[in-house]
């Protein structure tokens, strides 16, 4: 299995999915065209790693901006860690946002409400 790593631009989110590390990053802003071409890759990638993940797996999301059908595949992925957690020995789920960023923080409790793992919710300052 390879790293899942795409830099992102305007539409397109960041990714980088470390397997040897299993630190998992996905953030920036996502407002794709078509959310199923830009995401498939990454649930994709999710269900292999998730067979053999590291004992100790983090998974950081920090968005500037997701559209309707681009939070709706970030609950796809936590419905994910919901199915696999039991694979992973310690699985930690961190939501950033930017501290005045009012939205994105509810949206990372939100996550909270779905999610069988706990999600550590922290603001950022504004970079």
């Amino acid at each position: 299995m390879e790293k899942l790593v795409f830099e992102g631009d305007k539409d397109k989110p960041v990714v980088d999915f470390n397997n040897e590390t299993g630190v998992l990053f996905l953030g920036g802003s996502s407002i794709p065209e078509n959310v199923l071409d830009t995401y498939t890759c990454i649930l994709n990638w999710l269900d292999e790693y998730f067979k053999d993940p590291r004992p100790n797996t983090k998974i950081e999301f920090y968005f500037e901006y997701l559209n309707t059908a681009s939070s709706h595949m970030i609950m796809r992925i936590i419905e994910k860690t919901n199915v696999f957690k039991e694979s992973c020995d310690k699985l930690i789920i961190n939501w950033y946002y930017q501290k005045d960023d009012i939205d994105m923080r509810d949206f990372g409790y939100e996550l909270l409400d779905v999610s069988d793992c706990p999600i550590n919710i922290s603001a950022k300052e504004n970079e």
